[in-house]
């Protein structure tokens, strides 16, 4: 008789469990966190999970609990939409959809509950979808913790993978805990799901934990529990699992149901031996659940099995006591109790079983009922594929895609359209074409974010036209178009430019002024956006005769907003503005919202921006705000346009209104694009007033965000932003390393100066810094290419107008007193000149860093200079009237080392000490107490590891008064050495304030 296994430990999971325990916790004091449980298959990761879960539901937790399938066909966000659909048909389901209510139809949609509803506009659904999810999980956890856990990510669907990205992204002090577990065995690292688990765990929010395998004593308690009494078993279980637990179990039970000496010696064998004793029924029914690749419910079993009945029952039940089959309550049927188990049983199906299977199982998925179950589309496409009946695979992979497409699922759809296009390729009659196939593969592939398969797609969607590159050719016009929207996606500039002249070339001579004004209008903006603005003026110029021709509002003022950018940029700033006024004028008049957002869009980032009439250009930025806001766009328009304002007040100084504006546009829960650029400018702000982890996190989630496909408009400043903001940390190293990369997308083909100007400056600080540090760079050419750009700025600027041209001759010359730093030979006059250039500019920010620079350089050729403390004293008002505290604390240390006195606020007291502290504190200060100020500060500097030379420079002094000092310091202190008298002012001073490098 077999002997029934006792349900299995946790056992030598202590450490593991109780950092998720301290997670949970963290959480639910309010901090959002992200844990990746990775390891073998059957190693215990799953188990980890179930006790978390069960700590979770003892706090009251909201828990949402799903799984990716090993199917390719996986509906998008299924994990997520599977967890939703078993939460709301749970005890708590009426309170849940009463707390979502206001989401209900878009829910039902998703978790395939109701019939679909309209998709919404392609180009922003997808992030709508993203951001419906992160407003669900925001209003459960209002509540309470929320606990979302996504099992076996290496089968994750891209949708759900974009998710978890976005939450980790967009979360912070939320109480929400998210979990996956990852398969190490079953995908290699250029698997999406390892690919996002590695950009993710650089996130301070993100733990990925190793599950390693149990060790010797871990197994020997795990056959304790399992077979009390049986330590005979201990050698041979450790022997055949090496720690894995599913298989330290499955060794455990067939040593309880046989002879132990003559055990199964693989996995493999170990399954069949308990599987093969099931009596034919159970092995029957266990083998269609085996192929069933996603939920299960009893009814589709049944169907599968030709309506078992109480056999049926009867073989489920042998199954579900032999640890076979467990139930599945999330969706009232079965699967297998683990996927090592079920792959074994797949492979030992015969081909004609398989095959046989898998119609069963589209035979019965075709049932009018059968259309309730979620991704029966998908699914039905894998099963008709594996049964060999391409032409019903194949109307299916197309219903599959679509379905796909109406619930934002863009991976999936293209995934979907990709496979009809194989399948249509060997059919004569398939239900799409498959040149359309290539078509929607491509767009879904683009809206998914992944720019350079769509554009391959395309290429070889071109491939089989008939007549290829023939003129007058309408079709091949617009898929060129089409690849050159695709090629800017992926910050492919100078490709774009290309495709697009072939759109043009290929228009038809007449009869296309749609069109016409269609390619040409992407031309220009593509252009625009890849900062051509030669190019995108010629472009806007030709697309805007066929669109007045044909009275087309939408394109003409489209055009005239990228033609009057253009035009006020390179030519002519006055004829700028009135094409962009028109542009508004005719956006207005056809009441077309979106264009009346990008006119003032367009107007206020060339005022407050290149042309640098900042008061003007926050002016028309708050007056967009309020058009847009009566026009029903606060979180996409109205938010970019807070963006350009609070930049505008940010140069102008006014910090505390931007600051304002931020939090104010923050609250309507931007995203997209819109969100991104709103990050951006709240990180600016942030680390101009030392708020460092608050930039790190805005800047990792714009990252996060746009991947890969990021134009230039977004990436060169995050890349300069990264710099600014690791050379306050003193790593110059790690600065020229983001403009190094900053560097990279320029010479992709961005020719906006304005934007590029201040990379170059910070790719020149970031060298002056290594030299102030004393550090040094092994030579990777980022010198002589910083000289490069610096030249090609000289050049490029003069097909600028001249606003343009002075800023950014403006940030040349900074680059220039930059370089005299590098060589320590730092000239006050070039630096008093870029303090006068800002001041008439009215930027107080890079005013107060030129006087800083000044007063520095001033100090190194004389030690007391008037001049020299009259510029420390401009730096600190200046910081101090911005808020700027790092940089107000890089003056005070100047002065300091200096001894030169400024008006600067008290540093911050530390809190008394105990009493008991407190005397011994004052017992050590006494080893300090015969020496001088300065003499403190020599000692300072000497602990710190500097040499004579450098104390030297950094106090303003000689070199032979700097061995006066260290003299005396040795006779007071009675030491013979640098060691000894480090020693006593690191046990006896407080804490050194560190230096960090200041930075506008």
């Amino acid at each position: 008789m077999t002997e029934r296994l006792a349900s299995p430990p946790l056992v030598g999971r202590d450490d593991d469990l109780a950092l998720l325990t301290a997670t949970l916790d963290g959480v639910q004091q309010g901090r959002m966190a992200t844990v990746f449980l990775v390891g073998d298959a059957g190693v215990g990761k799953t188990r980890l999970v179930q006790h978390l879960v069960g700590r979770a539901d003892g706090a009251d937790a909201t828990v949402l609990l799903g799984g990716a399938t090993d199917i390719a066909e996986s509906p998008p966000f299924w994990p997520v939409a599977s967890a939703l659909r078993s939460l709301l048909r749970s005890a708590r389901g009426e309170e849940v959809q009463r707390l979502l209510a206001p989401w209900a139809d878009q829910l039902d949609e998703l978790v395939a509950l109701s019939p679909a509803v309209p998709a919404l506009a392609a180009q922003q659904a997808r992030v709508q979808t993203l951001e419906l999810l992160h407003r669900v999980v925001l209003r459960l956890a209002a509540r309470s913790v929320v606990v979302l856990v996504v099992e076996d990510l290496q089968w994750a669907d891209r949708s759900t993978l974009d998710l978890l990205a976005y939450l980790v992204a967009n979360l912070a002090d939320e109480r929400v805990l998210v979990v996956g577990t990852y398969r190490t065995d079953e995908a290699s690292d250029s698997f999406p799901a390892r690919t996002m688990i590695n950009e993710l765990r650089r996130h301070r929010q993100v733990r990925c934990m190793e599950v390693e395998p149990l060790g010797r004593k871990a197994v020997a308690e795990l056959v304790h529990a399992l077979a009390p009494g049986r330590t005979d078993l201990v050698e041979l279980v450790w022997k055949r699992s090496a720690g894995n637990a599913f298989i330290a179990e499955e060794t455990v039970r067939a040593a309880l149901e046989g002879d132990p000496t003559g055990l199964p010696t693989t996995l493999r064998e170990l399954v069949l031996s308990r599987v093969n004793r099931l009596s034919e029924p159970a092995l029957r029914a266990v083998r269609a659940i085996a192929l069933c690749d996603g939920p299960l419910p009893h009814r589709l079993l049944d169907t599968v099995l030709d309506g078992g009945g109480p056999d049926l029952f009867g073989a489920l039940r042998e199954a579900v006591n032999a640890g076979v089959v467990v139930v599945d309550d999330g969706v009232d049927g079965y699967r297998l109790r683990h996927g090592l188990m079920t792959a074994v049983v797949i492979r030992e199906l015969l081909p004609g079983e398989r095959m046989h299977l898998h119609q069963r199982y589209a035979t019965a998925l075709e049932a009018p009922w059968a259309r309730e179950l979620p991704g029966v589309d998908a699914r039905l496409a894998h099963h008709w594929q594996s049964a060999g009946d391409t032409q019903r695979a194949a109307a299916a992979t197309v219903a599959a895609a679509e379905s796909a497409y109406r619930v934002r699922g863009y991976a999936e759809a293209h995934r979907h359209w990709l496979r009809a296009a194989r399948l249509a390729g060997g059919l004569s009659a398939a239900p799409v074409p498959r040149t359309i196939c290539l078509e929607r593969a491509a767009e879904a592939a683009h809206l998914a974010g992944d720019a350079d398969q769509a554009v391959a797609l395309l290429a070889e969607r071109l491939d089989l036209m008939e007549t290829p590159h023939r003129p007058g050719d309408l079709d091949e016009a617009l898929l060129h178009a089409r690849t050159g929207q695709y090629l800017v996606a992926a910050g492919r500039g100078a490709e774009a430019a290309l495709a697009f002249g072939r759109a043009t070339a290929a228009l038809p001579a007449s009869g296309s002024d749609r069109e016409r004004a269609e390619v040409l209008g992407g031309h220009a903006s593509a252009l625009w956006t890849a900062g051509d603005f030669a190019g995108a003026q010629v472009a806007a110029e030709r697309a805007l005769e066929p669109a007045r021709r044909m009275g087309l509002a939408v394109e003409e003022a489209r055009a005239l907003a990228t033609l009057g950018f253009s035009l006020a940029y390179r030519e002519d700033p006055e004829a700028g503005e009135a094409a962009l006024r028109e542009s508004l004028a005719v956006a207005e008049r056809a009441g077309e919202p979106r264009e009346i957002a990008r006119a003032y869009r367009s107007l206020a980032e060339l005022l407050s921006g290149p042309l640098n009439e900042l008061d003007r250009g926050v002016e028309i930025a708050r007056a967009g705000i309020d058009r847009v806001h009566a026009l029903g766009l606060d979180r996409s328009a109205g938010v970019g346009l807070i963006s350009v304002a609070a930049n505008g007040l940010f140069r102008l100084g006014r910090w505390d209104e931007a600051d304002a504006a931020i939090a104010e546009a923050w609250e309507v829960a931007p995203s997209g694009a819109e969100a991104l650029e709103l990050r951006l400018s709240r990180a600016r702000l942030d680390i101009g007033r030392g708020r460092f982890a608050a930039a790190e996190d805005d800047l990792e989630a714009v990252e996060v965000l746009s991947a890969s496909t990021i134009g230039p408009r977004y990436r060169i400043p995050l890349l300069t932003l990264r710099a600014g903001l690791t050379m306050w940390q003193d790593r110059p190293d790690v600065a020229l390393d983001h403009v190094a990369a900053g560097l990279d997308v320029v010479e992709q083909g961005s020719d906006d100066v304005w934007l590029v100007a201040p990379l170059v400056w910070h790719g020149a600080r970031a060298r002056a810094e290594l030299a102030r540090l004393g550090l040094r760079r092994a030579d990777d050419g980022i010198d002589a290419r910083l000289r490069r750009h610096a030249a090609e700025l000289i050049r490029n600027s003069a097909a600028s107008v001249p606003a343009v041209r002075d800023m950014v001759l403006g940030f040349v010359q900074m680059c220039e007193a930059e370089d005299g730093r590098a060589r320590k030979r730092s000239d006050p006059q070039a630096w008093e000149r870029v303090a006068e250039f800002w001041e008439s500019r009215n930027q107080p920010y890079p005013r107060a860093y030129a006087h800083l620079r000044r007063a520095e350089a001033l100090l190194a050729v004389r030690a007391q200079s008037v001049a020299a403390t009259e510029a420390l004293r401009h730096a600190g008002h200046l910081a101090r009237e911005l808020g700027a505290e790092p940089f107000m604390a890089e003056v005070v240390d100047l002065a300091e080392r200096a001894r030169v006195r400024i008006d600067a606020p008290a540093p911050q007291t530390v809190p008394a000490p105990a009493p008991a502290a407190a005397i011994a504190s004052a017992e050590q200060e006494d080893e300090l107490a015969a020496l001088t100020a300065r003499e403190l500060e020599v000692l300072a500097e000497l602990a710190g590891g500097h040499t004579n030379r450098e104390i030297a420079q950094r106090l303003f002094i000689s070199e032979k008064t700097v061995g006066v000092h260290v003299s005396h310091i040795y006779a007071k202190l009675g030491v013979r050495s640098r060691v000894q008298a480090s020693a006593i002012w690191l046990r006896s001073a407080p804490a050194h304030r560190g230096k960090r490098a200041g930075a506008p």
